[in-house]
């Protein structure tokens, strides 16, 4: 990502914000990696996240829409991320509560940092998705997050991508959830896990689960197609 990016997205947040302390610690190595930045590299990844002036932000990836802005204290006995700020621009982002999306922050740091400490995903531990992630845990280092939104949103985000990006990718196992899920209001919220290996992030799947965690309704690959097969128009 360019240097005019970051900074047209980083002035771009809105003035419109709640914000909260977070007081979390980091390491020196950590601070150097959300330095460097983590942007997405496949059409499944969410965020970009980098550091300008003194200010982490979360950016979603697809939209460029800046949803997160902590501030970074720098001082000799350490440095800490405080005063989370999270845009109420309803047109960028529908956000439920204040703790619901300060958890979802922290829960993306964790994923980001390779930490255990920031916040602690009960559902993680559904037998199901403990036997998932076990499962490809013994292939790969993971890394992996846990959220929920309804039916109808999942499936619109990935028929508006066959739609807009058919010549560049390939979503593989969306036939499958489209059918198994039509038992369920479209309001209903899946359970969807997202594992990447944490060597090539563009190795990733997504599961989708039922609310309660105990049965896998489908998982979505999603692929690059070889550059030679690109169509440009």
């Amino acid at each position: 990502m360019t240097s005019e990016r970051k900074i047209k997205i980083a002035e771009s947040f809105s003035n419109k914000y709640v914000e909260t302390e977070l007081d979390i610690d980091l390491s020196q190595k950590e601070f150097e990696l959300l330095g460097r930045g983590f942007f997405a590299g496949s059409m499944d990844e969410k965020w970009n996240i980098f550091i300008h002036k003194d200010s982490l932000f979360f950016a979603r990836s697809w939209t460029d829409n800046c949803i997160y802005k902590a501030d970074l204290e720098i001082r000799r006995s350490g440095i800490k991320l405080n005063n989370l700020k999270i845009t109420k621009n309803t047109d960028e982002y529908k956000g439920t509560d204040l703790k619901s999306d300060t958890d979802l922050f922290k829960k993306l740091l964790q994923m980001y940092l390779d930490r255990e400490d920031l916040y602690i995903d009960y559902r993680v531990k559904l037998p199901l998705i403990k036997l998932t992630i076990e499962k490809y845990s013994k292939e790969n280092e993971l890394r992996k997050s846990i959220g929920s939104q309804s039916v109808e949103l999942n499936l619109q985000i990935y028929n508006s991508l066959i739609e807009s990006s058919s010549d560049y990718i390939t979503i593989n196992g969306l036939e499958e959830l489209t059918y198994n899920t039509k038992k369920y209001d479209s309001k209903y919220e899946l359970l969807s896990l997202h594992i990447s290996n944490k060597e090539n992030p563009s190795d990733s799947t997504t599961f989708f689960f039922n609310q309660e965690g105990t049965e896998l309704l489908g998982q979505i690959i999603i692929n690059k197609k070889p550059a030679s097969n690109n169509v440009h128009k």
